[in-house]
């Protein structure tokens, strides 16, 4: 592991409280690649990897979608950084996600925008946030009670916050 992902690591894990064990959020990414880092986490000692890459893939299978043969779930994530949570949903480790919703969020420092949405992939939610920079920050909930998706959506915007706060 590079020192920049584990930097990046420590920070998620920090910022998104994936270091307690009643965390709203199981597993977190972050991706940018004009900064050159993607980091993966999981909540406690959890691998984050499996939420966010397909097994098959991982193995050799390939292919974000049924028989698509396309890229990665990693390059996946990297292109909705991209085009910023497309209506039609995309595919994380082999899984549809929808989007349910999508918001303009103002950083309260600095006036940025945020582009904040909501995925869904059966019972299971994740915010997805990209800053102006073409930073993206993937936050998978833990289960689907309202409290924790109302907890995970404040630590998310806290995180990005910070990350604007960085320069990001």
């Amino acid at each position: 592991m590079s020192p920049v992902t584990e930097q990046w690591d420590d920070v998620l894990r920090t910022h998104l409280a994936l270091g307690e064990e009643r965390s709203p959020v199981l597993a977190a990414a972050a991706f940018s690649a004009e900064a050159g880092f993607f980091a993966v986490v999981g909540r406690g000692d959890e691998d984050g990897w499996p939420y966010f890459r397909s097994m098959a893939h991982a193995a050799g299978a390939g292919g974000t979608g049924p028989g698509s043969g396309g890229p990665d779930d990693v390059e996946a994530l990297c292109t909705v950084c991209e085009e910023a949570v497309h209506p039609r949903g995309l595919w994380i480790a082999g899984r549809p996600w929808q989007r349910e919703s999508r918001e303009l969020v103002s950083d309260a420092v600095t006036g940025r925008d945020l582009e904040l949405a909501l995925l869904r992939e059966g019972d299971r939610a994740m915010w997805v946030v990209r800053t102006e920079q073409g930073v993206c920050v993937f936050v998978l909930v833990d289960g689907d009670s309202e409290a924790h998706l109302s907890e995970a959506r404040s630590l998310t915007l806290e995180f990005d916050s910070f990350l604007v706060g960085q320069g990001y």
